[in-house]
């Protein structure tokens, strides 16, 4: 009866070998495969467990990663562009160095900031602005403001804020007001001016100052350097003739004309092509040395026995006339060894003072100028988009050395193509 037990409990418990063979078989195949398509057309599938999809996404996942980055990176190398031609040619540029003096950097942005207030003073009084030549200029004034700026202290200049704001009212046209007449109206009025001039050239006021206080401090700098001018110095009374070319029977026929008598100014009105000489009769004043250095050797020089170069009362040789290109003869009436200079030939020995001052004032410091053809072309159309007038490019008589004109009329360096 126990053995009877036994077995009829073992039948009940146990599975057969059959089931477990299929159960088996079942477990290897959701290992070997989520989802086995099943040899039979009329078999279903298995569904694929929750942990068993989110697997196969991430594995998928990892997979597409690599061609989405290589997409991204495909996208933004096309926006960036478009976005790199624009900072390349509307924020980089206005920032690049142009001039340096020392630790102070100007920008070309500040260049044309300089230009601009320039080009808009002179268009306001109805001239034109000559463009071309006014880049060149104008990095040179840069760093010759800046230079007088650094080394006023040590000449003991100074400029107030009173002095700019007076400054500011005569360049707008109110330098009648003074502090000791001013009044509510007019301090509104000359605010308006400055307001509209801002306006019209694009300027913070920050930039505007700064600029006029610079050419304040060149100012001060020069009238102290011209203090040491002696204002009684040797001086002839000079005379010339502007000759259309370099014709040297014109040349003998005046001096032929001189040694018989005639007046050299009758003659400068008979044969001189320039208007403003003969208007003058050909007087050119009293003039000291320094004035126009080529001709102070003509002017003042003697030669081995003691004799004047150019004896008073004849006709020079025919000299080319400096920053004119033009020919012409000289003629020297009175010779002076003590004279007081008149104020015109004064104010040009001061300006060369302050040239021989920036010179060995530059010769102690650091100063860059940074021009290429790059530059040029870029301020050159910065400069020409702001002008309210057409802006004509330099003649060839005014073009500086290292220079020349570009096909468009700009001024550009020499070497540029």
């Amino acid at each position: 009866m126990s053995e009877n037990l036994d077995q009829s409990g073992d039948e009940g418990i146990l599975p057969s070998d059959s089931a477990l063979e299929s159960v088996e078989s079942d477990a290897e195949q959701a290992m070997d495969s989520t989802n086995i398509a099943p040899d039979t057309a009329d078999a279903t599938p298995r569904q694929m467990s929750r942990r068993e999809i989110m697997s196969a996404k991430a594995n998928q996942s990892r997979r597409n990663r690599p061609w989405i980055l290589a997409g991204v990176l495909i996208l933004v190398g096309i926006a960036a562009i478009p976005a790199w031609a624009f900072i390349n040619e509307f924020v980089l540029p206005p920032r690049e160095k142009a001039v340096r003096v020392e630790d102070r950097t100007y920008t070309r942005g500040e260049v044309v900031d300089f230009i601009r207030f320039h080009q808009r003073l002179t268009e306001e009084v109805g001239e034109q602005f000559e463009l071309g030549a006014s880049l060149f200029s104008s990095l040179q004034t840069i760093s010759e403001n800046e230079m007088a700026f650094q080394g006023a202290p040590g000449l003991g200049v100074t400029v107030t804020e009173l002095d700019i704001d007076q400054e500011i009212r005569r360049l707008l046209g109110f330098g009648y007001i003074t502090e000791a007449n001013r009044t509510k109206e007019t301090d509104v009025q000359a605010e308006e001016a400055q307001f509209q001039f801002l306006n019209r050239v694009g300027l913070s006021e920050e930039t505007y100052r700064e600029i006029i206080q610079k050419g304040l401090f060149r100012s001060g700098v020069r009238d102290r350097v011209g203090e040491n001018v002696p204002l009684i110095q040797q001086q002839v009374h000079v005379y010339r003739i502007i000759l259309e070319q370099h014709n040297e029977d014109i040349r003998n026929r005046i001096a032929q004309r001189v040694a018989a008598g005639e007046s050299f100014s009758d003659l400068a009105f008979e044969y001189s092509v320039d208007s403003e000489v003969r208007r003058g009769g050909g007087d050119e004043g009293w003039l000291p040395a320094g004035v126009i250095t080529q001709f102070d050797p003509l002017f003042f020089g003697l030669d081995d026995d003691g004799n004047r170069i150019l004896p008073l009362g004849q006709v020079s040789e025919i000299v080319q006339i400096p920053d004119e290109g033009s020919f012409g003869v000289l003629f020297i009436s009175e010779y002076s060894p003590a004279r007081q200079i008149d104020l015109a030939p004064l104010e040009l020995l001061k300006d060369q003072a302050l040239t021989d001052w920036f010179q060995e004032f530059r010769s102690k410091v650091d100063v860059e100028l940074v021009l290429n053809s790059s530059i040029a072309d870029w301020v050159n159309e910065q400069v020409r988009v702001a002008s309210a007038l057409p802006t004509p490019g330099p003649d060839d008589n005014n073009i500086p050395d290292g220079f020349s004109l570009d096909e468009s009329g700009q001024l550009v360096p020499a070497s540029a193509p």
